[in-house]
C-alpha cells in the first residue's frame, strides 16, 4: 500500500514539472486562470445558453498546446486534423491561438477571443465582417475539456510580423466550430443540462470534469517546424 501511495504522489508531482527556462510554466496558477477565464466568459454569453458545459483542465491537451506553442508559429496546428495526433483518447481537438509582442496576459488573450463575439450573429449563425472562430470555439456548448500553454519566442513568431513575443495556445475537446451547427442552444441557463448540476450558469458533472493526470507521462508530444 505504501508503494502505491508513493507512486501516486510521484505521478501527481509530475503535473507541474517544467523546464526552468520556461517563462510561462503550466503551474497551478496558470491552470486555474485559464480554466476560470474560459468558464467566466462561457457563463456570460448573450443570448444565454441552455446547454453550456463547465470546462475543466486536461493534461493531454495541455501537452499538445505546449508542443505547438514551442514552434513559435501563429498558425493552427495541422496535426490536429489527424485522429490520435492531438490526444490519445479524444477523437476531435479544437484550437485557439493568440500572439502578442511585449507583455502577455492569459486574461487579455482570452478576452480578445471573447471580444470577437461582437462580430457573431447568433440568429444567422455566422460571422459578420471579421473572423470570430476563436469566439465560437471559446463558447462552444458541448466542449468541456481544455489545455493551454504559452511560450516566449525571442527570435520572432512565424506567420506574423512579431519579432519578439509570446504565442498562447489552447486546445479543446470535443472540438467546436462544426460546420452547420450553432455554438450552443439558446435558453435559460442549465435547462438543457439533463441530469447535470447547475454551477455558475453552467452544466456541471463531476465525472466529466475529472482531471486525468496520467496523460502527462503517457504522451510524449513534440512538433518541429522548418
Amino acid at each position: 500500500m505504501a508503494a502505491i501511495v508513493v507512486r501516486f504522489f510521484l505521478l501527481l508531482s509530475l503535473l507541474f514539472i517544467q523546464s526552468p527556462a520556461e517563462k510561462y510554466p503550466t503551474d497551478a496558477k496558470f491552470v486555474r486562470t485559464c480554466t476560470n477565464e474560459h468558464n467566466r466568459h462561457r457563463s456570460a454569453v448573450n443570448p444565454g445558453a441552455s446547454n453550456m458545459y463547465l470546462m475543466s483542465w486536461d493534461a493531454g491537451l495541455a501537452k499538445t498546446a505546449r508542443a505547438w506553442s514551442k514552434t513559435c508559429n501563429f498558425r493552427n496546428n495541422p496535426h490536429l486534423q489527424t485522429k490520435g495526433k492531438g490526444h490519445p483518447v479524444y477523437e476531435t481537438v479544437g484550437e485557439n491561438i493568440y500572439a502578442v509582442s511585449g507583455s502577455f496576459s492569459v486574461r487579455d488573450a482570452i478576452q480578445a477571443w471573447y471580444n470577437e463575439g461582437t462580430h457573431f450573429d447568433f440568429e444567422a449563425n455566422k460571422c459578420n465582417k471579421s473572423n470570430c472562430k476563436h469566439y465560437t470555439q471559446l463558447v462552444w456548448g458541448q466542449t468541456y475539456k481544455l489545455g493551454c500553454a504559452a511560450n516566449h519566442c525571442p527570435n520572432g513568431i512565424k506567420s506574423s510580423e512579431i519579432k519578439d513575443g509570446t504565442v498562447f495556445v489552447c486546445n479543446y475537446s470535443p472540438c467546436g466550430n462544426r460546420k452547420g451547427e450553432a455554438p450552443y442552444f439558446k435558453g435559460p441557463p442549465c435547462t438543457g443540462c439533463g441530469d447535470d448540476f447547475c454551477r455558475s450558469r453552467l452544466c456541471s458533472d463531476p465525472d466529466r470534469e475529472a482531471i486525468d493526470r496520467m496523460f502527462l507521462i503517457l504522451i510524449p508530444v513534440a512538433y518541429f517546424s522548418c
